[in-house]
């Protein structure tokens, strides 16, 4: 047998260079990396329309013929990735060993003149034409890499300076390459000259890419390479390429993790929004404002610092397949920034005037941008490309559209920016994909991604939990609901004849007041409404076919013991009861039968839902509602589950267990309950007995409900446990952090209670899961 090489086709160096670089653009940006990775401190790039080339300029280490043979011209090499320190401290940012092939998407041809540092007065030049990789050999065949040449040839007794200077007639670099000689003597570095140009550069191309470079460095101060972009054809429009900071915001929050055993990040947030000194001081009084970072004192002095672990961040998720670990290092400032702010909001939430057009600054540097070793890593955040939301906040808004005065309100992707620094030292587990466009899709990209948006509901908690309380102070300052009231009497009024001209401007501006309160109280439930429209499509398109389940309802009662009876007239019963390949062909048909009992109890459940009846308030027994809910779910889940289930009364006092409610209300809070304590005992592997416990008590003139589990409990997670209560809060998460839940049933369970006056009250018992309710009893 003999053995036989791989050999690779010259044509490789296309697919690698000009048709895996997506665009111009990002082979530029490739290659002004080079730039930083050779411990420049100046990069100076020129676009010449007129004479179809590129120019690139650096003033780092250079390279000698051993570098350009062994590291420049090998495809691959990984001396980046273990040479991945620059001798100032910098991290390189390129690894793969690809990143020259963007001189191929670039142009045809290409020329280098480079000055290492340990040669003095020698350097080296370096010409390739690219058309040579897509050359056919004499039967028609690509050619092989190995038979594609570039020239290198020495440069004696000269130096860069002069070279470049020799090379270059543009006057703009000329000028700028005298102003940093007089600061510092240009003696090493690598120019880049690509020639036959491949892209029609028109000014919008250009003016695309000096954007890019106001961001391919985060924001804040950085300086550790100046890059210049210039255009031949508008000499005055481009230059110097400078970071702009974020200033104006209304919040701010850095959250830094340095690698640590309890996985604690700590968060600093700038809370730039509400104006303390026009804040009536009663605020602080109520309940949630009393509380750090709420109180007066932090709320006055604005910024505050925090600490969360990734289990306070993501609740619920756990770390059993190590992936906690695979996190290292990172820093994530954050923005919050409102597009418009009407008077009205003004003068309710006491938020701070801001100056500018904000959304045409978002249209520019908006959006959540990543960063490695202070390189940016493309398309995440770009705008006007499908990557700009990345994280996907514009689809979590739509999931909870509520205003933001609403707890758990949540950001819209065209009112944040943010930046996202890391290493590729201390996060090896996020890395490149091929082509240098983005973060290849992993397990732990998906945990980092979760972790980033547990992040941003810090900043929409604290933000919606002022809003909220602001909103109610707004309410009792001026007593919406006597408003409501009393424009309710005044419109009943029918005998109006003889008021004085005084009565009836008093009575006007009451009206108004009334009907302010009114459509501020309309607003708010349609927040709620909205919420709501998504569950009840649902239930539309059962009552649509309703008729349908009927029929498959029915046949599922019916069709096992039809099949049963037709296979006894052809196969004897030994044979049904014999085994072969490990099937019993009566244990199949019996499971067939319960697996249609369980569908049939869905199903009644489901068309239960749309009957007009169940919806309506009427007297209830409780005692009977349980009787009948515990038969229902009794016959296939509790049993299938081994879940023992009971509900507790007075039997002397059954009768007196009445209350006005209507069906669907209570079944929407018992089914959520039970679905919660079901899933809380399957996820978190409960041994032994599982109990779900009701108990009926009277109370003066209410009948107290004291639901039950011996699960779980509520994660450790949750130190607000009334945070469950908020629309889309869950701790039911996979083990990436990402929500299996849908975060509505204790919402639902608390709207139902709350619709129909009673009071609710959970607790947090040592073992368990404990929740109280309380409705009025009736006679």
């Amino acid at each position: 047998m003999a053995n036989i090489p791989f050999t690779v086709s010259a044509r490789t160096a296309r697919l690698i260079g000009r048709e895996n670089v997506a665009n111009a653009e990002g082979a530029l940006i490739e290659l002004v990396k080079n730039c930083y990775d050779a411990d420049s401190e100046n990069s100076i790039i020129l676009l010449d329309k007129t004479n179809s080339s590129i120019l690139i300029i650096d003033t780092g280490d250079g390279m000698d013929d051993k570098i350009i043979t062994e590291q420049w011209m090998t495809i691959g090499t990984d001396d980046k990735l273990y040479n991945a320190i620059t001798k100032s401290g910098r991290i390189k940012s390129g690894a793969k060993g690809i990143g020259r092939f963007a001189l191929d998407r670039l142009g045809e041809t290409c020329s280098m003149i480079t000055f290492p540092k340990k040669e003095t007065g020698k350097g080296f030049k370096w010409e390739v034409d690219w058309n040579k990789f897509e050359k056919k050999d004499k039967e028609g065949r690509n050619v092989k890499i190995n038979e594609v040449f570039a020239e290198i040839n020495d440069i004696e007794n000269s130096n860069y300076f002069n070279q470049l200077k020799g090379n270059i007639t543009n006057k703009k670099v000329i000028s700028i390459l005298d102003e940093i000689n007089s600061k510092k003597p240009i003696i090493n570095g690598t120019a880049l000259f690509i020639n036959n140009l491949r892209d029609d550069w028109t000014d919008s191309n250009i003016s695309k890419v000096f954007q890019t470079l106001e961001l391919l460095n985060p924001p804040e101060g950085l300086s550790k390479i100046k890059i210049w972009l210039l255009s031949n054809e508008e000499p005055e429009k481009y230059g110097l390429v400078e970071n702009e900071d974020f200033k104006d915001y209304d919040y701010k929050l850095v959250a830094k993790y340095t690698k640590n055993e309890n996985f604690n990040i700590k968060i600093k947030i700038h809370r730039n929004e509400f104006d303390y000194n026009m804040i009536p001081k009663a605020l602080f009084s109520y309940e949630d404002m009393t509380e750090f970072p709420f109180d007066n004192k932090t709320f006055k002095e604005e910024k505050f610092e925090i600490n969360r672990t990734f289990n306070e961040i993501i609740k619920g998720v756990t770390n059993e397949n190590g992936i906690f670990q695979n996190i290292g290092d990172f820093e994530f400032t954050f923005y919050f920034l409102k597009n418009t702010l009407s008077t009205n909001d003004r003068e309710k939430y006491y938020q701070k005037e801001f100056l500018g057009n904000r959304g045409q600054w978002i249209e520019k540097f908006g959006g959540i941008k990543l960063y490695r070793d202070d390189f940016r890593i493309r398309p995440y955040g770009e705008v006007n490309t499908h990557s700009y939301d990345w994280l996907m906040l514009g689809e979590r808004f739509g999931q909870n559209p509520a205003a933001f005065s609403r707890k758990g309100s949540r950001v819209r992707p065209n009112q944040v920016a943010g930046v996202v620094k890391f290493s590729r030292i201390d996060n090896h587990h996020l890395e490149d994909k091929s082509n240098r466009e983005g973060i290849r899709e992993s397990e732990t990209f998906e945990f980092f991604k979760n972790l980033l948006k547990g992040l941003i509901k810090v900043q929409e908690d604290d933000r919606s939990t002022v809003a909220f309380n602001l909103n109610e102070l707004y309410s009792d300052l001026n007593k919406e609901e006597e408003a409501i009231k009393e424009s309710g009497s005044i419109a009943d009024e029918e005998n109006d004849e003889n008021e004085t001209q005084e009565d009836t401007k008093s009575k006007n501006k009451k009206l108004k007041k009334g009907v302010k309160a009114r459509d501020k109280k309309l607003s708010e439930k349609e927040d709620e409404l909205a919420t709501s429209r998504a569950m009840a499509s649902a239930g539309i398109m059962i009552a649509s076919f309703s008729h349908e389940f009927h029929g498959i309802k029915n046949n599922l009662t019916s069709r096992i013991f039809l099949l049963k009876r037709k296979l006894h007239k052809v196969i004897n019963e030994e044979n049904l009861n014999s085994i072969e390949d490990g099937i019993n062909l009566n244990n199949e048909i019996d499971k067939l039968y319960r697996q249609d009992q369980k569908l049939k109890q869905w199903i009644d459940f489901a068309i239960g839902l749309t009957k007009k009846d169940r919806r309506k308030n009427k007297k209830i027994n409780l005692v009977d509602y349980f009787t009948s809910f515990n038969q229902d779910w009794d016959s296939n889940l509790f049993k299938e589950r081994d879940i023992d289930f009971s509900y507790e009364y007075e039997e002397e006092s059954k009768n007196l267990f009445t209350t006005n409610i209507s069906e669907l209300d209570l079944d929407t809070v018992f089914d959520n309950l039970i679905t919660n304590s079901i899933e809380a005992f399957q996820r978190n592997g409960v041994k032994g007995d599982r109990k779900i416990t009701v108990q009926l008590t009277l109370e003066d003139k209410f009948i107290k409900i004291k639901y039950c589990d011996n699960g779980p409990g509520i994660v450790k997670d949750y130190t607000k446990i009334n945070d469950i209560f908020k629309p889309f809060e869950t701790s039911k998460t996979d083990d990436l952090g990402n929500q299996i839940g849908t975060g509505l049933g204790m919402w639902l369970v608390k709207s139902a209670i709350d619709s129909n006056k009673g009071k609710v009250l959970l607790s947090k018992p040592k073992t368990g899961f404990e929740i109280n309710f309380w409705f009025k009893k009736i006679n």
